[in-house]
């Protein structure tokens, strides 16, 4: 099920968009909300199902934030940016009790000032000011359990600033916020761009923030590891860019330090990038780096694209080494303006890079080491042989990457070992010929 809101006539709509195999699209809408509706931000619970909603209106021009259906009462007096999420489990995961807590942020236009409540249940509690100074647009957030790291852009001696505030208390508190460590783009001649996008938690429960900077006839899309404090580049095109989007794998849950070198092997990071002139682009899922397509363009194939909304990463099982993604997409004339209001539902299909590894024999025991872009994940993974007289007897794996194999055959030298790992995630499919 895909979910996207539009306001139409002074209605608030959701629209639904189920997918199912071999069938139709079911397309379904539901009115939210009525009134002069300036703009709105959808979250969905993983536990209920429920798409909870969040608002402005401006009956007299001047804004005013609602939530789950109430009007919430604010100092702030010209409301704007309504940013809401909840403290449920990543992406992927399956939530089995209802979310503890939410956080909900909005600017108000007049003071500057940006505004967060921890919101439990239908109580949205008080209210606090999580920045005083100048910033473009308001705050986005990523949870995980009781920690919040949120993004706003700061703006310092006219400088545009991404900066993150974090919490480590379940939203009833946060620090001042801190600005990103941007001096290596700075010097290559990038500024960074107005961002609205929300700090990323992958399946680990790790931070990622994507940052969208432009140079001199190109445009560069990074992901700062909050943990970690790395900046690992993603994508870099030529043109102006239009927007950033990025969802975040790490490779399993216990590889949180493998960035990628930008071809192989990274933290499984998709970036996926648009720019003015309609083309949309994306990192390997993979590398760590922008390396998928040979050229990037995901839409060589399609009309130019004027706005997207990129889904989560996710793969069939069914092909190994692939993962897919879907794309909401608003298509765009030979200028870039949008053509129609139509949205489009597309799917590409991205490979991964192919597993690397070696085997050595010691009689009828192998010694398995994935070396790169795959790993064995206990309970997850299935060895063969090239040779269907060979038998496995055992498996003991080691770590993520090592694993010992018993078989009934004395004379192992010169065959080939498969390993399929089909995990939640992916389905990675390597060979090794035994040494």
């Amino acid at each position: 099920m895909t979910w996207a809101a539009s306001v139409e006539r002074h209605r608030l709509v959701l629209h639904s968009y189920l997918l199912p195999a071999a069938s139709e699209p079911q397309l379904g809408r539901q009115t939210l909300a009525e009134g002069a509706i300036w703009r709105a931000h959808l979250t969905l619970n993983k536990y209920t199902g429920r798409v909870c909603p969040t608002w402005v209106t401006r009956p007299n021009g001047r804004g005013e934030i609602w939530h789950d259906g109430h009007r919430i009462e604010t100092q702030g007096k010209n409301i704007d940016f309504p940013f809401f999420a909840y403290s449920q489990v990543p992406i992927g995961l399956v939530q089995t009790e209802e979310p503890p807590f939410g956080v909900l942020g909005y600017k108000c236009r007049d003071t500057g000032r940006i505004y967060v409540r921890r919101v439990e249940g239908s109580d949205a509690g008080a209210e606090q000011i999580l920045v005083a100074e100048d910033t473009i647009g308001g705050a986005s957030f990523g949870i995980s359990n009781n920690d919040v790291v949120c993004r706003v852009d700061l703006i310092r001696d006219g400088q545009l600033i991404p900066a993150l505030s974090t919490s480590n208390d379940g939203g009833r508190s946060f620090t001042p916020p801190q600005p990103i460590d941007l001096t290596s783009a700075l010097e290559q001649g990038f500024v960074p761009c107005p961002g609205y996008q929300k700090p990323i938690v992958d399946k680990g429960g790790s931070f990622h923030m994507p940052i969208g900077l432009q140079g001199e006839g190109e445009a560069l899309a990074l992901n700062y590891v909050v943990a970690s404090d790395i900046m690992v580049e993603a994508i870099r095109v030529a043109g102006e860019l239009g927007k950033t989007d990025l969802e975040v794998f790490p490779s399993t849950l216990g590889s949180g330090n493998t960035f990628g070198n930008g071809v192989s092997d990274g933290h499984g990071l998709i970036m996926v990038v648009s720019t003015t002139d309609g083309k949309l682009f994306s990192s390997n899922s993979s590398a760590g780096g922008g390396h998928f397509p040979e050229a990037q363009l995901l839409n060589h194939e399609m009309p130019l694209v004027s706005d997207f909304s990129a889904s989560e990463c996710y793969s069939s099982g069914l092909t190994p080494n692939v993962v897919s993604m879907d794309y909401l997409v608003v298509e765009a004339d030979a200028v870039g303006r949008p053509r129609s209001g139509e949205v489009f539902i597309e799917t590409w299909d991205m490979p991964l890079p192919l597993p690397n590894a070696t085997a050595r024999a010691t009689g009828s025991r192998l010694e398995v080491e994935v070396l790169n872009d795959a790993d064995l994940e206990p309970g997850k993974v299935t060895f063969g042989f090239d040779d269907p007289t060979v038998n496995v007897t055992d498996v003991k794996i080691q770590d993520l990457r090592h694993a010992t194999v018993d078989t009934d055959c004395a004379d192992l030298s010169g065959k080939t070992i498969t390993f399929d790992v089909l995990t939640l995630f992916h389905r990675h499919y390597g060979e090794a010929l035994i040494e």
